[in-house]
């Protein structure tokens, strides 16, 4: 790589580390500047070599600008030292590039540090017994020579049932141990090796005592320490005349020197496994040791890791710069080094994300494959329908309507994900195209996932069609006929809606999963809406497909959901946000208030009551135990009842309830039978309630800033000032500071943004639940690597839409071993 590349990398690197890692050294951040700098390399090589030293120093630093400072300084220090290699390395020479097959180890002196530095007895290999041969990667785990089958069952627990599993069993982290040092050089290492003979051990404790301690003094020709364990049984791991390295704490008394329970192995045994490197730490379940875990993963690593078969094709590995498969695996496991390190989970993490890509664009693909039944092109009787509103659509609206349109006026069915916030909308955009999808004598649908919300967008929908009434017969045109459609219809009332849908007299269905279950036939689906966080999935697709073919299907969300996330959950579905409130909509103001606060929120409740009005009291989360989130709301309930807010009607709601007893509910509350509704989470997404005024949520930070915000929209549903409190059972100023986002931020979106980044796409609403696999690697907020996985994906499709090629032979099992994990036909 030419010297003027390094140079100017190296001169705007050190200035970020010298400016305190602000990202504030180059316009633009750092990130897009290295984006143009591996441009400048990559239209400057004259080979390979500089575009792929260019790659490595890109991911050591990607994501530098929503990094904490120090993880910031430390990815600066790895770069900056990579870069200082490659100097060193001369012209297009890839420092630290390794091969695709097994790795060529330097001798231990130089590599682990055990023969170079002063006073180090130098390490001779002991006779080894010949390592017995790796069975095949399909062999049974209780099958393997060596492991029992009391320890087979533990590992199956961990997902390990086959040998070959052992490859794809990754560590959580790496515990750095440094190269060995001389017991002259130990002295101010908190952390440290060392290499050296027993000369003693003691061991101390009752005979009967379950504890022993076990005190090995180890020499080299510079001095001695000492090397401590607690034990069950007079046992000591180490032997007289052994030559063994330790790592890990190492304590001082006086001029003495004691590791801490180390780590140890074996010092003349080859390569290390539990010392004097990055040391993989495991996933465990009881009863397995993560030391006998290492060496069987190790093991597999060497037998079996350069064998695995690599399914992303050349030219997609040496467009994105990526490790081979085989390499990949074994440095993620057993990394040389920090930067070998990222570089391995990197190439993982582009895989897990790129299948991802694949299938969701092959779904969209499968959708959109067919030809929709009936072209949408916009006519004169929509103005006349938005003209009759008392309100005009916001820009956001406006816009939304014009991507629908366009899509709908094309022979392929629409696929399209309508987020906004609550409030902002929504309903009024999927009635105007509904009401388009009438006018070219198509039917439509509009299903939520409870009865009460079906019967309010029931209700919403005749009213907007029945205000535009007049003006739509002045023009000989009509308003739109819509049936409602639930579970609780039943007789001949449900048989009065299959028979109008059937014969056309139904323009427009309303219901709940009703809508697309046995007995209802339409007779010309044109337009599919879906609403409120209900997950649209294969099963739905399959359904709708058998009512109406292909119909143009809208899925609407008050979540907001970072694109991220929205490209990896609902990548096959385009994607519009309506990103403003109607004018006029009243700003709720939001308050922290700590536990010594909690009766100003009791108060307000009550002032409110006394003057008419509702609220909610969101009970704190449970996580993973809906029935202990019941248990706790019941009592507060309780509390509640018979304490502080005696006296005021309240009303309990929690997910235990069946649906049933949930639509009652919330069907009293709206109907002002109750002055509080005491609630679990539930409550997230549901009716308007326009007499709400006020919202106070226990235990807030238990909850996310997406959801916080979700609840937030519940109130101020009506023309009446409404306020939040969130209420902590912390006050510790992290757990403040980090709500205080809440009460300054009115934007859902950037409060997910937020959200993602600060606790993980596991905890954000709708990943669990949506069945999305579990990631071993990659993370739903790496922008850069989904973006490049997509772009890949769409190539490979471009090309090959089937996988039938050979060589994308593996990319297709992979993407039918995805789609059997979410229960996704293929």
């Amino acid at each position: 790589m030419a010297d003027g590349f390094l140079d100017n990398a190296r001169r705007v690197l050190g200035a970020e580390r010298r400016q305190g890692c602000r990202d504030a050294t180059v316009v633009g951040g750092l990130e897009k500047y290295l984006a143009n700098w591996r441009a400048r390399v990559a239209a400057n090589a004259v080979d390979p070599s500089p575009l792929l030293f260019a790659e490595r120093i890109v991911a050591t630093l990607e994501g530098y600008g929503v990094a904490p400072p120090e993880v910031r300084a430390e990815r600066l220090d790895r770069a900056l030292a990579l870069l200082d290699s490659g100097a060193n390395g001369g012209g297009g020479a890839l420092p630290g590039r390794r091969p695709s097959t097994t790795p060529t180890f330097p001798p231990p002196e130089e590599r682990f540090g055990t023969g170079a530095l002063r006073g180090v007895e130098p390490i001779q290999p002991a006779p080894k017994k010949p390592a017995a041969p790796a069975p095949p990667t399909d062999t049974p785990i209780d099958q393997v020579k060596g492991i029992k089958p009391k320890e087979a069952q533990l590992l199956a627990k961990l997902g390990i049932v086959h040998f070959g599993d052992l490859l794809w069993h990754l560590p959580t982290r790496h515990q750095a141990y440094p190269a060995a040092r001389g017991a002259a050089d130990l002295l101010l290492q908190p952390i440290a090796s060392f290499v050296g003979r027993v000369i003693d051990v003691e061991i101390s404790g009752s005979p009967r005592g379950a504890l022993h301690r076990i005190v090995s003094t180890l020499a080299d020709p510079t001095g001695r320490v000492t090397a401590t364990w607690f034990r069950h049984g007079r046992f000591s791991p180490v032997k007289v005349g052994q030559m063994i390295a330790v790592s890990g704490k190492v304590s001082t008394s006086g001029r003495a020197l004691n590791f801490d329970n180390p780590d140890w192995e074996r010092a003349d045994a080859g390569e290390p496994i539990h010392t004097r490197r990055l040391v993989p730490t495991y996933p465990l379940v009881g009863g397995l040791a993560d030391r006998w875990l290492r060496e069987k993963i190790k093991w597999a690593v060497d037998a079996l890791a350069d064998g695995v078969p690599d399914p992303l094709p050349v030219w997609v590995r040496d467009e994105h710069g990526l490790e081979p498969l085989g390499a990949a695996i074994r440095q993620a496991h057993f990394p040389d080094d920090e930067a070998a390190l990222v570089l391995a989970r990197r190439r993982l993490a582009f895989d897990e994300l790129f299948t991802t890509q694949l299938v969701v664009l092959r779904r969209k693909l499968d959708w959109q494959g067919a030809v929709a039944p009936v072209l949408l092109p916009v006519d004169g009787p929509l103005e006349a329908l938005l003209g009759a509103q008392p309100y005009r659509l916001t820009r956001g609206q406006q816009r939304v309507l014009s991507e629908i349109f366009a899509d709908v006026a094309r022979p392929q069915p629409m696929i399209r994900l309508l987020q906004g916030e609550v409030g902002s909308g929504k309903t009024a955009v999927a009635a105007a195209a509904l009401f388009v999808a009438v006018c070219h004598g198509a039917q439509g649908s509009l299903m939520a996932p409870t009865e009460i919300l079906a019967e309010q967008h029931y209700r919403t929908l005749t009213e907007f069609y029945d205000r535009a009434e007049p003006a739509l017969a002045a023009i000989g045109s009509r308003r739109p006929r819509v049936g409602l459609l639930t579970g609780s219809i039943k007789g001949s009332g449900r048989r009065a809606i299959y028979d109008g849908i059937a014969a056309g007299e139904i323009d427009l269905l309303v219901g709940t999963q009703a809508v697309i279950q046995e007995g209802v036939e339409f007779g010309r689906l044109g337009l599919a809406v879906v609403d409120e966080q209900h997950r649209f999935g294969v099963r739905q697709r399959v359904a709708l497909r058998e009512k109406g073919g292909h119909p143009h299907v809208l899925v609407m969300t008050a979540t907001p959901i970072p694109r991220t996330l929205a490209l990896s959950l609902y990548g096959d579905l385009d994607l519009s946000t309506i990103d403003e409130l109607p004018q006029g909509r009243l700003k709720i103001d939001t308050y922290l208030l700590t536990p010594d606060e909690r009766q100003i929120a009791y108060e307000k409740i009550r002032r409110e009551a006394a003057n008419g009005h509702q609220s909610f009291v969101i009970c704190p989360l449970v996580e993973d135990s809906p029935h202990l989130e019941a248990r706790a709301a019941t009592a507060e309930f309780e509390r509640l009842h018979s304490g502080e807010l005696r006296g005021l009607r309240l009303s309990l709601l929690h997910g235990r309830m069946k649906p049933a007893e949930k639509d009652r509910v919330m069907r009293e509350f709206r109907d002002r039978q109750h002055d509080v509704l005491v609630t679990t989470a539930v409550v997230e997404v549901g009716v308007d309630i326009p007499n709400a005024t006020v919202m106070v949520i226990e235990g807030a930070e238990r909850f996310g800033l997406a959801q916080l915000h979700q609840f937030r929209g519940r109130v101020g549903r009506g023309e009446l000032p409404s306020v939040c409190l969130l209420l902590t059972e912390d006050a510790n100023e992290t757990v403040l500071e980090r709500l205080q986002v809440v009460a300054d931020s009115d934007s859902g979106l950037d409060l997910a943004e937020h959200d993602l980044k600060l606790r993980g796409p596991g905890d954000y609403f709708g990943v669990r639940q949506s069945g999305f696999p579990e990631l071993r690697v990659a993370t739903l907020d790496d922008a850069g690597l989904i973006e490049r996985a997509r772009a890949a994906a769409r190539k490979i499709l471009d090309r090959d839409p089937d996988l039938a090629l050979p060589e994308h032979a593996g990319l297709a099992a992979r993407m039918a071993d995805f789609r059997r994990r979410t229960g996704e036909p293929n």
